[in-house]
């Protein structure tokens, strides 16, 4: 298990399309799904009002839903993307005052990711297809062989710093990038074979006074529970780091490039408690659950 502990960067470029969703109006009048940009956010009206700033509004009559379309990659949702509006998306970076050896991407449209250095240098190239396992007679004949992965990491043994170049190529979707994460890895200790994985589903059944019924569908977040082996002499610090590192925190389950979607989380972990098993090991459970 690997976390990243997340370094501060600055946008030099990006290309993704401008948002074209219109400013905000004091002497206005907004109607429910009516959509505004203030102050560098995105707001929905939820209840119709005239004059009211949606940051401060008091009677929940607007909805934060995250940052325009440039810089959709850098607000505090994952289900909310930078979509480049045609051809490749591409944005650079700056690392300043630190550097960085690991980076995630999450929610992810692209069949490439190719990461470059400051010297326009390889750092990592990543294929998004992925060919399906055929299980039965039906997926041979008419089944897609091939599908996306949605989500991409890179965990490095070199350090960079300055200028970085992330590349995305479109595929059928478009080249879209929900959030992205670049930092330090920090390794706390290895992951058990026995894990758990699962989907936290937030769509709602609602049934109306006539007795219908249908589904307002919602976001699905990743929850896993993994079992950590460390060194037992690692304990006060892996205890210190999952203290540091703040919430959210990137979680790399299984650290090769070819590794589990599923152990990538981008979340919050439960409280830690470790378990001492000998004098050499000790072993502690996480239960993470990630944002959307």
């Amino acid at each position: 298990m690997t976390v990243v502990e997340k370094v501060k960067f600055e946008v030099l470029a990006n290309n993704a399309k401008p948002d074209d969703t219109p400013a905000w109006q004091s002497n206005k009048a907004y109607n429910p799904d009516d959509k505004v940009v203030f102050e560098g956010k995105i707001y929905v009206c939820a209840v119709a009002n005239t004059g009211k700033r949606p940051d401060i509004s008091t009677a929940n009559e607007w909805s934060e839903m995250g940052n325009p379309n440039p810089t959709r990659f850098l607000d505090k949702y994952i289900n909310t993307q930078t979509k480049s509006g045609g051809g490749n998306l591409e944005i650079t970076i700056d690392v300043k005052d630190s550097f960085i050896n690991s980076f995630a991407m999450f929610n992810v449209d692209a069949s490439r990711i190719t990461v470059y250095d400051q010297n326009n240098e390889i750092i990592a190239q990543k294929s998004m297809t992925v060919r399906d396992t055929i299980t039965n007679w039906w997926q041979y004949f008419y089944g897609g062989s091939f599908s996306f992965r949605n989500d991409a990491w890179y965990i490095g043994d070199l350090d960079y710093k300055g200028k970085i170049k992330f590349v995305l190529e479109p595929n059928d979707k478009g080249a879209n990038l929900g959030h992205l994460i670049v930092g330090k890895k920090i390794f706390l200790g290895w992951t058990q074979a026995e894990f758990a994985v699962k989907n936290i589903d937030y769509s709602k059944i609602v049934e109306n006074s006539w007795g219908g019924v249908y589904i307002r569908e919602g976001q699905v977040a990743k929850y896993a529970d993994v079992n950590i082996i460390m060194h037992t002499s690692q304990l006060d610090f892996n205890r210190k780091i999952l203290a540091r590192v703040g919430k959210p925190t990137l979680f790399v389950g299984h650290e090769k490039q070819s590794g589990f979607e599923s152990l990538t989380i981008f979340g919050f972990h439960d409280d830690l408690e470790i378990h001492t098993t000998g004098a050499e090991y000790s072993e502690t459970k996480l239960s993470i659950k990630g944002v959307i």
